[in-house]
């Protein structure tokens, strides 16, 4: 299998949204439409820190791009969907795509990798779009606020530069939720989660209300080159990542076309947001749905997948000031 160009996979999964019935933002028309999809760039980011020379923890720049938000009831679910496209480096920079929420209800997702300049020998990185998307649910009414957050580092010892841009959007804000009132949202926990051979995570089985003839299965998965620090010796990672559904309870129930990618991860990369989708019809009687993510070693040096991130709020480094956590490797599913 070739490794899939990251120009591919973007286009991939906005069309993917579109199928689905989530028309892909382009413009802001009017002040209402404004408040829950905004876009954002070209910014020139400059200053961004250096590594420091003494080895210790690097300081991120942390900056807002853009802000939406939307009344929600109590006990509803919301699809917030965001892209962040990074390029023009002038070096080796770490991206990170976070979304934070606040307000009517609470959730921090973050995704990333580097972005490489035009120099570097490899073109798939030197123009990146990281996609963050996930389900967040209101646990009281009123107002739920998100911001699409940078959060960038120079690997090298002097400040870097790059150029962002993108869009944070909620795709819907009345997402169907499982018979028990729950989104069906599963995420790695806490660690790093080595793959010598085949791991199968994150897993998503629930039950199904009534009335609903589709789902939309989506997965972001966060992958590091390098699970075991000095063992690593290739310079970099071959995994492949695939989605798939299956749905169970009556006669003649369907599964998901399965969606699958393979990506090669190089020294300088380091690690690789990873966007996968699929949808599967419901048949009558066919209410159990049963998701997962297979990551799949094929060569060279074993990688991970990461689970939620400790950060701090300023981004500098841990301990420096208040912190939050950040899921990473995700799934969730979106019925219609």
């Amino acid at each position: 299998m070739k490794e899939r160009p990251r120009g591919r996979r973007l286009a991939a999964a906005a069309l993917a949204l579109v199928l689905a019935g989530f028309a892909v933002v382009v413009t802001d028309t009017t002040a209402a439409f404004a408040a829950t999809a905004k876009n954002f760039g070209p910014l020139v980011v400059t200053d961004i820190p250096p590594t420091p020379q003494d080895g210790s923890r690097p300081t991120h720049k942390v900056v807002p791009l853009a802000t939406i938000s939307t009344p929600m009831t109590s006990g509803a679910t919301a699809y917030l969907y965001s892209y962040l496209r990074a390029y023009a480096a002038d070096q080796v920079n770490l991206v990170d795509n976070e979304v934070r929420c606040s307000g009517a209800g609470v959730s921090d997702v973050v995704m990333g990798e580097n972005v490489l300049p035009p120099s570097a020998p490899n073109p798939a990185h030197r123009d990146i779009t990281i996609v963050t998307r996930f389900l967040v649910s209101a646990t009281t009414t009123g107002t739920l606020t998100c911001t699409i957050y940078l959060r960038t580092s120079s690997t090298s010892y002097k400040p870097g530069r790059e150029t962002v841009e993108g869009t944070v959007r909620f795709a819907a804000t009345a997402v169907g939720e499982d018979v028990n009132g729950l989104a069906m949202q599963k995420s790695l926990p806490t660690g790093s989660y080595p793959v010598p051979g085949a791991l199968v995570a994150p897993v998503l089985d629930r039950t199904l209300p009534a009335g609903y003839t589709k789902v939309a299965v989506i997965a972001d998965v966060e992958y590091h080159r390098c699970a075991s620090g000095p063992t690593c010796t290739t310079g970099r990672s071959t995994a492949r990542f695939t989605l798939t559904a299956t749905t169970s309870g009556g006669p003649d129930c369907a599964s998901a076309p399965v969606a699958q990618t393979q990506e090669t991860v190089p020294t300088g990369v380091n690690h690789a947001a990873v966007p996968l989708y699929t949808t599967v019809l419901l048949r009558p009687g066919c209410d159990q749905l049963h998701a997962k993510v297979t990551t799949t070693h094929v060569s060279d040096d074993v990688g991970s997948l990461g689970g939620p991130a400790q950060l701090t709020d300023s981004g500098g480094p841990p301990g420096s000031g208040p912190s939050h956590t950040s899921v990473m490797t995700h799934l969730f599913a979106v019925p219609s």
